[in-house]
């Protein structure tokens, strides 16, 4: 279960989606078309995204031509993420934990958590990932490795503690 200093970190996020977005690292366009190739899918499949936050990895999946149901919930960060994917008519964002989020009955061919799989409560989050994919659907959980390069400072040495559930 996510520890209640875990969940006032998100909701600091949720306060600042702008910076968010601008700070944040991304992911390649290479790493989507993997996704693609690894899992077989196509423009047909169905994606559903935990956790998408300004819509990162989102824009991405949705370049690819797939339908997308993304979950935020912070609605801060969901409206961004809204603004972000406007122009893609397949690709809809929610506004709800994934441990809370109706799924009217859906299933999906892929689930993707890109950096936010963290923040889900496991006693939960897997049996719902498992519920809502269709039989044979793939889980992809994406991050982001941080390479220090010669000369700069370890900032994320000194501030990875912030991010470790206490």
């Amino acid at each position: 279960m996510t520890s209640p200093n875990q969940r006032d970190l998100g909701r600091v996020f949720n306060e600042v989606p702008e910076l968010n977005y601008r700070v944040r690292p991304g992911y390649p366009d290479e790493l989507f078309a993997d996704l693609v190739t690894v899992t077989g899918r196509d423009e047909r499949s169905s994606v559903l995204e935990v956790g998408c936050g300004s819509g990162q990895a989102t824009r991405s999946l949705a370049v690819l031509g797939c339908s997308v149901t993304a979950i935020e919930p912070g609605a801060e960060m969901a409206a961004l993420a809204r603004q972000r994917i406007a122009t893609f008519r397949k690709v809809e964002v929610e506004t709800s934990t994934f441990e809370e989020w109706d799924d009217r009955g859906g299933r999906f061919d892929v689930l993707v958590g890109a950096s936010a799989w963290p923040w889900v409560d496991p006693s939960i989050g897997w049996q719902r990932a498992h519920d809502a994919l269709f039989p044979g659907g793939w889980m992809a959980l994406l991050g982001n490795v941080v390479v220090r390069r010669p000369g700069e400072p370890e900032v994320y040495a000194e501030t990875a503690d912030l991010l470790k559930p206490v």
